[in-house]
């Protein structure tokens, strides 16, 4: 009778199930590539095949080495290897991204998994991105990572973005994605991020719907397709507040839609060296920008079906690590074509070493010897009186590195963004406008607020051929209390405000946009009317473009690109080595935009314009009322 009740116990347990056993999976990440093929710093030190004798980090052929070993250290458990957008836009190598699909086929061949479309894909608007994409298919077919982009919606009025929405009808951009790795069942959607979406100036006609109502109605999906692991490809960002704890779109979205339970974010270029922990339990994690890093994401899943998090680490990419050699050769092809197709026909190559810096110059804003090169080529490009733009399109330092010679690739870096208004080419086209001395001042009263309005550091002023102070002490749009035309070397003299000239300015398609707008930006409080030579408003913008060759048809454009390097190649060489000496000190340094706090009467009102007047007569009377109602009690009493 015990041995019956034995075997009938034994048989009992052997048809029960086993509790699952934990498994493990890893995470590998990177984000925000823009086209950052090379090294970080000067390319002409970059070296991917041998180790220990550069100091430049990035480059993709050290990144593909760095993907090998770590794939081998997972030792066969379930690995996925994501990206969280912006994989294209910022060097050279972007410029041939819609014939060639390079940074695509690269991704292709380091064997990602997936990627969320950024608002730089977008760059060369939605046609552009289709290019991209059919390219690299063309080449990789279906080996491409698949794209990832849940909020995007297409226009059905329109036929400008009918050849990417092929692309998403043929499966290559997917709103989400199932992945069965290692026994477990992942589910990956994609979102790009209302702030990126506010920065992308080519993303029409495509709109982006609601990221937070998205998110809820994708993590439903893929919890009802089964996932078990519910991975976010986000492009939206984390910004770090003065206590040291992290926001941003990505962390609250997180806290509004429960049931996400990894997130890959992008956009901000945060190198997070551990996750944020929202909710205590979903990792939100970044990896820098420009591959100067990769990051890695250990996780168990445990009998309850909850994702835990065992370690991360944020590997640096640098000269401790040799390239691929199959990958450096390709990124070399893609060097060659670039020089034939994008800058012979302008008398530049890739390599071609064009000047030299004796020190790192940056784009904080206490520094200002990049800034003034910028926008001085800007100046000089056009002939024009001033010229401005914004901090934010001066897209990357000049690195000195170890000899400080600098080539047209690393030179191109400073000022890559943009496409035409007429020749759909990359880069953005110069335009030149006139406007009146008072429209000037209305100008830079915009100026110097638009970074405020828009929360943005990125539309902090720089300007050419103009110094100006201006009292933040005053009323808004009518800060500006002295205007200096000209520049270090000719002299300034002050502005007169009714001065009858007109005054040229020169900028990008892009920034000088907004010369259009100032009506609308001060809700009619200023107003400008951007005109030709001889004082005939331009109604649009691209009435203002500069046509280089106006003997051709059509509109030769002139690109931002090109005016910097041509401003740069046209500088002294200084000490005889055959390449230019770019300025870093001296009348080259100087401040353009002075910030004079002053309550002194003649601050207050030097140039003051209406607003300024119109504040300080109702505070006088508010203080005349309130000192009238202060005083008539005791003149009651006297009586």
């Amino acid at each position: 009778m015990r041995l019956l009740s034995s075997l009938l116990l034994a048989g009992l347990l052997a048809c029960a199930p086993l509790s699952a056993a934990e498994r493990s999976f890893t995470i590998l990440h990177s984000n925000d590539w823009q086209s950052r093929l090379l090294g970080f710093g000067p390319n002409n030190e970059y070296s991917p095949a041998t180790v220990g004798d550069d100091d430049t980090v990035g480059g993709v052929a050290r990144l593909a080495t760095l993907l090998r070993e770590r794939r081998a250290a997972a030792k066969g458990e379930a690995l996925l290897l994501l990206d969280g957008g912006d994989f294209t836009m910022g060097t050279l190598f972007h410029t041939i991204a819609r014939e060639m699909g390079s940074e695509l086929r690269l991704m292709s061949e380091l064997g990602y998994d997936a990627a969320v479309l950024g608002n730089h894909e977008f760059d060369f608007r939605p046609a552009g991105l289709a290019a991209m994409i059919g390219a690299a298919h063309r080449a990789k077919g279906e080996a491409l990572p698949t794209l990832l982009s849940s909020n995007l919606r297409f226009d059905g009025a329109s036929k400008a973005d009918d050849s990417l929405q092929a692309h998403f009808d043929a499966g290559r951009i997917l709103p989400y994605r199932l992945i069965e790795r290692g026994g477990i069942r992942f589910g990956l959607f994609g979102l790009l991020g209302n702030n990126a979406v506010a920065v992308s100036p080519m993303i029409k006609p495509v709109t982006f719907a609601d990221p937070v109502a998205t998110a809820k109605a994708m993590v439903a999906r893929l919890r009802e397709e089964g996932a078990e692991v519910v991975i976010l490809l986000s492009h939206m960002g984390v910004i770090q507040q003065a206590d040291g704890s992290w926001r941003g779109e990505e962390v609250e979205l997180v806290e509004q839609v429960p049931g996400i339970d990894i997130v890959v974010g992008g956009h901000s270029h945060v190198a997070l060296p551990q996750p944020v922990l929202v909710n205590g339990r979903t990792p939100v994690m970044q990896a820098g920008s420009e591959i100067q890093y990769l990051g890695e994401l250990r996780m168990s899943l445990g009998d309850d079906g909850v994702p835990r998090l065992r370690d991360y680490r944020l590997h640096a990419i640098d000269d401790s690590i040799a390239g691929d050699a199959a990958i450096t050769a390709r990124v070399e092809d893609f060097k060659q074509v670039v020089s034939q197709r994008m800058l012979a026909p302008r008398g530049y190559r890739f390599d071609q070493q064009l000047a030299r810096v004796d020190q790192r110059l940056g784009r904080e804003f206490a520094e200002h010897s990049l800034a003034n090169l910028v926008t001085d080529a800007l100046r000089h490009a056009v002939d024009a009186d001033l010229a401005f733009t914004g901090n934010g399109t001066i897209r990357d330092d000049v690195i000195k590195g170890r000899h400080g010679v600098q080539d047209v690739s690393d030179l191109f870096r400073i000022a890559p963004l943009g496409i035409g208004q007429f020749d759909d080419e990359p880069g953005y086209p110069m335009i030149k406008a006139y406007v009146s001395a008072r429209e000037l001042k209305s100008l830079l009263e915009v100026l110097l607020l638009a970074y405020q309005l828009r929360d943005s550091r990125s539309y902090y002023p720089r300007v050419s051929g103009v110094r100006f102070s201006y009292n933040p002490w005053r009323v808004p749009f009518d800060r500006v209390s002295r205007i200096e035309i000209g520049d270090p070397v000719a002299g300034y003299r002050e502005l007169d405000l009714d001065d009858t000239r007109l005054y040229s300015i020169g900028a990008t398609s892009y920034v000088g946009s907004f010369s259009w707008l100032v009506p609308d930006l001060t809700k009619g409080l200023l107003d400008v009317v951007p005109k030709d030579a001889d004082g005939r408003p331009l109604p649009r913008i691209e009435d203002a473009i500069v046509d280089q060759d106006p003997q051709a048809e059509g509109v030769q454009e002139l690109k931002e690109w090109q005016a910097l390097l041509d401003h740069i190649r046209s500088l002294p060489d200084l000490d005889g080595d055959g390449l230019a000496d770019i300025p870093s000190s001296g009348a080259a340094a100087e401040p353009r935009m002075l910030r004079v706090p002053s309550l002194h009467p003649g601050e207050l009102f030097r140039l003051a314009g209406p607003l300024q007047w119109g504040a300080s007569a109702l505070l006088l009377a508010g203080g005349l009322l309130l000192l009238c109602l202060l005083t008539r009690p005791l003149r009651r009493r006297r009586h």
